[in-house]
Order: C-alpha cells, then sequence, then structure tokens
C-alpha cells in the first residue's frame, strides 16, 4: 500500500484557478470526417489557460479549434486537451488557449490568480 498524503489533489498542479460559468461561446473547427463545422455551445467551466465545453460534433484530441466568446466577440485559437462523457448527443471537450488569455472571458472580477498571470 503506497502512502500519499490527503490533499494531493490534482489542482494544485492548475496553471490557473477555474470558474463555473454558463458563458455562451460559438465553436469553429473541422469534425473527425473532416466537414466544417460551427457549434454555438456555452463554456461551462473557465480558467486563464482554456475552458471546458460542450459539442454536438466529434473531434479528436489535439485537433485545433477557434473559440468566440458571444459577448465580446473576442476569438482564441485553442487545441483539445481533454474528451469527457457523452450526454444527450453532446460531448464534454476540454479546450487549452495556445497563450494565456484570461481576458478572453470578460469576467469583472476574474480570480486573484489569474492577474498574474496578466502580468
Amino acid at each position: 500500500m503506497m502512502n500519499r498524503p490527503a490533499d494531493k489533489t490534482r489542482s494544485h498542479l492548475r496553471r490557473s484557478q477555474r470558474v463555473p460559468a454558463q458563458l455562451p461561446v460559438v465553436v469553429q473547427g473541422k469534425s473527425t470526417d473532416e466537414t466544417p463545422f460551427t457549434d454555438p455551445t456555452r463554456a461551462v467551466v473557465l480558467s486563464a489557460h482554456g475552458c471546458l465545453i460542450t459539442l454536438s460534433a466529434s473531434v479528436r484530441l489535439g485537433e485545433s479549434l477557434v473559440l468566440r466568446n458571444v459577448a465580446n466577440r473576442k476569438e482564441q485559437d485553442c487545441r483539445v486537451v481533454y474528451l469527457g462523457e457523452k450526454q444527450g448527443g453532446r460531448t464534454e471537450v476540454g479546450l487549452r488557449f495556445k497563450t494565456a488569455a484570461p481576458q478572453f472571458w470578460g469576467l469583472e472580477q476574474p480570480p486573484r490568480g489569474w492577474k498574474v498571470v496578466l502580468g
């Protein structure tokens, strides 16, 4: 049996704090069969380095996508880094920005740790 401290969770490895949300976004890219798609959806978890969304299109790990924030019309190039469970025809997809972009979300009060990312 291995001894592991109870507080050793992956959260201490995160580059920026996660924020639960329901933020409207539009995702553009190519599905696994190379068909271009545009999928209006919501970012359900935000961070300065990316987000978790749900997609109806099928995408692969490592795929490049463009994410647009509906509220401020900003766009961000990102990569698929996580594929989760499929529910109701949509799959949880984790996206990582090519570069940290905490300002992309337009949050009035971003987490304190995000300011470090801004420099």
